[in-house]
C-alpha cells in the first residue's frame, strides 16, 4: 500500500519577503534605543572617570597644600598633571616608570606610552592610541587636518615630541584673557587665572635646563583651595577637551602626549569669550583670538553637553550653547563672578 502523504505548509516567497520586512522594521525601532542605552553607559562612565580624577586632584592637593599644575615648568616638555595625579587614581605602578626631574623625552617609551582607561571618554575612544611623534609649524594652522608640517619655523621638534599616551579630559586654565585686566594671551602661563595652572620653580638647577636629561628645579603649584574665592562648586576642575574628528593624535589639535608639558593644549584648556564650547566632534570653528582654535576648546562627543568636574567634585553636563561670559566665569577662579548654568 502506498505511505500516506504529510500533510503541510511552506512560507511563499511573498510571505517570506513580509517577515523580512518586519524583521527589518523591528531593528530599525530597535537599533536607536539601543544606541541610547549605549550612550547613557558610555556618559555614565565618563562621568565616572571626571569624578575619579577631580578626587585625585583633591588627595594630590591635601598631600601638598597646592593644586597639581597643568604642567610643571615652561614649555620644554616637564610632567604635566596626568603624571602627578598617577598615584592617586591607582596607577603608582605608572608612576613609578616616571622621574619628575627629567623631561618628557627622556623618559622611557614604557613611561611615555603608558595606557590609562580613566583618562579615556568611551564616547569618542578607548585606550591604545598615541600622538603623533611629528614637527609642525606656526604655519599648520592654516589647514584642517591632517596639517602639513613642511613650514620653516618650527614651534616643535619631533625628537622632543616622541608619540605617547592620550588623554580626553582637560586642567581648567581658565580663559583666554588670563586675569581679569588683562587683554593678553596669559592663559598658558603663571597669570592663568585658572585652578591648574603652570607650576612655580622654587629652585634652579646646578646645570641648568637645556637638555632633556637634565634635572628639573623642584616645583610648586600657584593655586590652593583658598585661592578659589568664587567657590568651588562654580569653578571648573577638569573637562573634556576637544579634539575634531580626524584629529586623534595631532599635536596641533592639541591632543599631544597627555604626559608632556610641551604646550598647554595637550592637557589643558580654557573657556570664555573667545572659545566657546565645541558643539561635538565636527566642529572646526576657530577660537576667535590666538593661533591655537581648536586645541584650546572644550568639548565632547556627547550630544549637546560637555561633562565638567567642578572643584568641588561634583560632575555636572554643561550645554554646549552655554554662553561665553557664563563660560568665562565658570572657568575663573577668583573673578567674581558666580555663575549659573540653568541646567
Amino acid at each position: 500500500m502506498p505511505l500516506p502523504r504529510r500533510s503541510g505548509s511552506a512560507f511563499t516567497l511573498i510571505e517570506l519577503l513580509v517577515v523580512i520586512a518586519i524583521i527589518a522594521i523591528l531593528i530599525g525601532l530597535l537599533l536607536p534605543a539601543v544606541q541610547k542605552v549605549r550612550e547613557a553607559a558610555a556618559r555614565s562612565q565618563c562621568q565616572n572617570n571626571l569624578k575619579q580624577l577631580a578626587i585625585a586632584v583633591h588627595s594630590y592637593h591635601d598631600v601638598n597644600n597646592f593644586f597639581p599644575p597643568v604642567r610643571i615648568a615652561g614649555g620644554d616638555g616637564w610632567a604635566t598633571w596626568c603624571v602627578l595625579v598617577l598615584p592617586y587614581i591607582e596607577q603608582q605602578n605608572i608612576y613609578n616608570l616616571w622621574d619628575v626631574r627629567l623631561k618628557y623625552a627622556a623618559q622611557s617609551q614604557a613611561a611615555q606610552q603608558a595606557q590609562v582607561k580613566t583618562f579615556y571618554c568611551p564616547s569618542r575612544r578607548g585606550p591604545g592610541g598615541l600622538s603623533t611623534a611629528e614637527t609642525f609649524d606656526s604655519a599648520d594652522n592654516a589647514t584642517p587636518p591632517p596639517w602639513d608640517s613642511s613650514g620653516s619655523q618650527y614651534r616643535f621638534s619631533a625628537t622632543n615630541n616622541p608619540a605617547g599616551s592620550l588623554t580626553d579630559y582637560a586642567a581648567n586654565v581658565g580663559d583666554f584673557r588670563g586675569t581679569a585686566n588683562n587683554t593678553g594671551g596669559a592663559w598658558f602661563n603663571n597669570t592663568s587665572n585658572g585652578v591648574l595652572i603652570i607650576g612655580q620653580v622654587t629652585s634652579t638647577p646646578a646645570q641648568g635646563s637645556g637638555t632633556n636629561a637634565t634635572p628639573i628645579p623642584t616645583f610648586r603649584g600657584y593655586v590652593t583651595m583658598a585661592g578659589v574665592s568664587d567657590g568651588t562648586s562654580n569653578t571648573f576642575l577638569v573637562g573634556e577637551k576637544h579634539v575634531p574628528q580626524g584629529a586623534f593624535g595631532r599635536l596641533k589639535a592639541g591632543d599631544g602626549p597627555a604626559f608632556s608639558g610641551a604646550w598647554t593644549s595637550y592637557c589643558g584648556r580654557i573657556a570664555g569669550i573667545e572659545d566657546p564650547l565645541a558643539q561635538g566632534p565636527t566642529d572646526l570653528l576657530r577660537s576667535t583670538s590666538g593661533d591655537a582654535f581648536w586645541a584650546r576648546k572644550f568639548g565632547s562627543w556627547h550630544t549637546g553637553v560637555c561633562q565638567f568636574a567642578f572643584t568641588d567634585g561634583s560632575v555636572r553636563a554643561v550645554r554646549n550653547s552655554t554662553d561665553t561670559t557664563t563660560l568665562r566665569w565658570l572657568s575663573g577662579r577668583a573673578d567674581g563672578n558666580v555663575a549659573s548654568l540653568g541646567n
